[in-house]
């Protein structure tokens, strides 16, 4: 059976709110609720440096992903001002490691919702290997067989924001993965899901979704610790280009 198509995935907790100003959050039967996502990519694993799909599986950082994480506390620090955030997390290590690293003494809620994108058997594989299998493969218009479509991830993406970042007045802290962190960001923005192939992620970092004078905007995007002049050892590229998996 085929994929469902994800640019007709539309959210529910858009489409509720219809009379709502433009990119000002609807919470329950409340208006005026300021939404600052701040959306964090967990450090480097082996996979996210092999170019592997990572979701389930359950791999630790790297000794430089470890580094990455740490490096994002100046980073993390600059944009909540003092601020104390809500967080959550992954449940999977590398997301738990990331925030312990770069938010250390802050204790996050766990949350399943917020898990990177279900491979299914094109898990641990490579986009080379997975075009061997399928040629011309795109999980933004395909998805994965046996794991989720991209509208599906948006349908997750779209239950936190309606259970959480749309009822929270602060900043909300989300440490979590590439492919979703990107899905998260686009339905945030009000955008169909597969356009989070517009916002590549690298590892540890650091991007804000936030409204602006009644506009939902991106305030900042993938940002990592040399923004603020702290360059991790070992210096490896954050860039992502757009084919890469997400982990």
């Amino acid at each position: 059976m085929a994929a469902p198509n994800p640019r007709s995935h539309q959210s529910n907790w858009h489409a509720r709110c219809p009379a709502r100003d433009p990119g000002r959050a609807c919470c329950g039967d409340g208006w005026g609720i300021d939404v600052e996502l701040i959306i964090v990519r967990h450090g480097e694993t082996a996979w996210t440096l092999s170019g592997r799909h990572t979701g389930a599986t359950d791999l630790p950082l790297t000794e430089h992903g470890r580094l990455e994480a740490a490096a994002l506390r100046p980073l993390l620090g600059h944009v909540l001002a003092g601020r104390e955030p809500v967080v959550y997390a992954s449940p999977r290590e590398r997301a738990a490691q990331t925030l312990a690293l770069a938010m250390p003494g802050v204790r996050g809620n766990v949350e399943p919702l917020v898990a990177e994108y279900d491979y299914g058997t094109y898990e641990g594989l490579t986009h080379e290997q997975i075009s061997t299998l399928r040629p011309g493969w795109n999980i933004w218009r395909d998805g994965c067989p046996a794991g989720e479509s991209t509208g599906g991830v948006g349908a997750r993406a779209d239950a936190f924001l309606i259970g959480h970042a749309e009822h929270t007045p602060g900043p909300v802290v989300v440490v979590s993965h590439g492919h979703f962190s990107r899905i998260l960001a686009a339905r945030a923005l009000g955008l169909a899901a597969d356009h989070g192939r517009l916002l590549a992620a690298g590892t540890a970092s650091v991007s804000v979704v936030k409204d602006f004078h009644g506009e939902r905007c991106i305030a900042l995007w993938n940002a990592s610790a040399d923004l603020l002049g702290a360059p991790v050892a070992l210096g490896r590229s954050q860039a992502v280009p757009d084919a890469a998996p997400g982990h």
